[in-house]
């Protein structure tokens, strides 16, 4: 090994390995969807033996499998002997993301995008009348429900039992629905979940008489109530219900929307849940 190379290279290498946090080990997966449609997925194995199960998270909208967040918190399951696949979650189209802003559900009042003023309603009339709009709607979460039940069949391949299911911000109806329509009875966690005043009902439909299904709902304790569209004690009442066996809330000492930061403070919290469940 020459000179050079000792006194520049290696250095240099190992400062830029030191600045640059820890390189997980991570696995692209190709899924296949239904019809020709292919999604991808980020998967990481446990690092410790025997294996406790496969934790399946669903990324907040518009945010990557490779959501700071999720690493964040693969790296804590992953140490603990959990396996990992996180999974993006694309924005809905335009026409279907202002029409969800300033829907408004009988049963709850306003959506998430709060009281629609004078604009807004022609806002939301315009879109309302393009005919697509239902189709779309149906397309995209088609195609998300087709992601998540291609995902958890891969778990399944390696041979994972216990596949624990998880999603953040607007992906907790998505993986609501899913969980609903595949019979699912084991766990899923809801970390800081958003829903507009549309998802209520569709939550209650989804999850009903599912007597053997776990949910723990994190929240943030600086969430101010009024902002969202259904209090998580109310909501607990409301699928319980519905049949949803056992259904949990906790509130976190966390940001309103989880950061970084926060993902150990939440690791520990699903962990300590997933002991105990």
């Amino acid at each position: 090994m020459s000179n050079w190379y000792k006194i520049w290279v290696l250095p240099l290498a190992l400062l830029f390995m030191a600045f640059s946090g820890p390189v997980f080990a991570q696995e692209v997966v190709r899924l296949s969807l239904d019809g020709d449609g292919t999604g991808q997925a980020l998967f990481e194995s446990e690092l410790r033996v025997p294996a406790r199960g496969a934790l399946l998270i669903l990324s907040d909208e518009g945010q990557s499998a490779r959501a700071n967040l999720l690493v964040a918190l693969g790296a804590s399951f992953t140490s603990s002997g959990w396996a990992v696949m996180t999974l993006g979650l694309d924005a809905p189209p335009y026409e279907v993301q202002q029409a969800r802003q300033y829907s408004v559900d009988p049963n709850f009042g306003t959506g998430a995008g709060g009281m629609a003023d004078k604009g807004s309603e022609a806002v939301m009339i315009d879109v309302m009348d393009d005919g697509n709009l239902a189709d779309l709607e149906s397309r995209y979460i088609a195609r998300i429900q087709s992601l998540l039940g291609a995902a958890q069949a891969d778990l399944q391949r390696r041979g994972y039992d216990r596949v624990v299911l998880a999603a953040v911000g607007q992906g907790a109806v998505h993986m609501a629905r899913f969980a609903g329509g595949s019979g699912f009875n084991g766990e899923m966690v809801w970390i800081a979940p958003r829903f507009y005043s549309g998802d209520e009902s569709a939550l209650s439909e989804a999850l009903a008489g599912m007597d053997d299904l776990s949910v723990l709902h994190l929240y943030s304790s600086r969430q101010d109530p009024e902002l969202l569209s259904m209090a998580p004690e109310r909501r607990m009442v409301r699928l319980k219900k519905a049949g949803v066996g056992r259904y949990q809330t906790q509130a976190v000492a966390m940001a309103v929307r989880p950061e970084v930061r926060d993902a150990r403070a939440l690791a520990n919290r699903m962990q300590a849940w997933l002991k105990v469940d």
